[in-house]
């Protein structure tokens, strides 16, 4: 009998520890790491490489739709690479002085344009320069779009250093997603380390 308990007890604990350790990973949850402006045909292959060289297998790529056409070998790049492509307007432009009309043929002309390349309609879109109204919220809206917003900025764009980027996003919280672009040098040079850091902290990676 007391060998029955002692039998019990020890599988209760066993559970116990497997939930304790799973919630404990799950806790530490995943990152978005997300870049912008692309595809370019001098940088794309690189990056897909690179996030994939350090083992990530999911990230999101915010594309510029007019950007398509004349970077083919960086949108095959994309195409091909099992990541998300999502909507980043047509024409990259300062849009909150803008009609809901010209707002809503914009993304949408973005939306066909990585549909006609052969992608899936885009779900998610981050706004040029990061601007918006409620012009441009009812037009998002209207064509499903959900804006997503950085929690973390590497200042790449503003000729950060690899070394400042990568302290630029250390502080990167589960659920989060930093802002990179596709085209610095030195954000292809940084994520290695970057990606290192966010492994370490028990930290992993999804895509929107």
């Amino acid at each position: 009998m007391k060998q029955k308990r002692i039998a019990v007890f020890l599988s209760v604990f066993m559970v116990f520890t497997f939930f304790l350790s799973t919630v404990g990973v799950q806790a530490a949850g995943s990152v978005y790491l997300t870049f912008d402006d692309g595809p370019n045909n001098g940088t794309s292959q690189n990056m897909v490489n690179t996030l994939k060289n350090n083992g990530v297998y999911q990230a999101t790529f915010f594309v510029i739709g007019q950007n398509i056409a004349s970077n083919q070998t960086g949108w095959n790049a994309y195409k091909s690479s099992g990541f998300s492509i999502q909507n980043h307007s047509y024409t990259h432009q300062h849009m909150t002085s803008w009609s809901y009309q010209q707002v809503y043929n914009d993304l949408n002309k973005c939306n066909q344009t990585i549909q006609s390349a052969g992608k899936a309609k885009p779900t998610k879109i981050r706004l040029p320069y990061l601007e918006s109204n409620s012009t441009i919220q009812s037009a998002c809206s209207a064509l499903g779009l959900s804006i997503v917003t950085p929690t973390v900025y590497s200042n790449d764009w503003n000729g950060a250093t690899a070394q400042q980027i990568i302290t630029n996003v250390n502080n990167l919280q589960a659920g989060g997603n930093p802002l990179f672009h596709d085209w610095p040098a030195n954000t292809i040079s940084a994520l290695p380390t970057v990606i290192k850091n966010l492994k370490n902290r028990g930290l992993g990676f999804a895509q929107y």
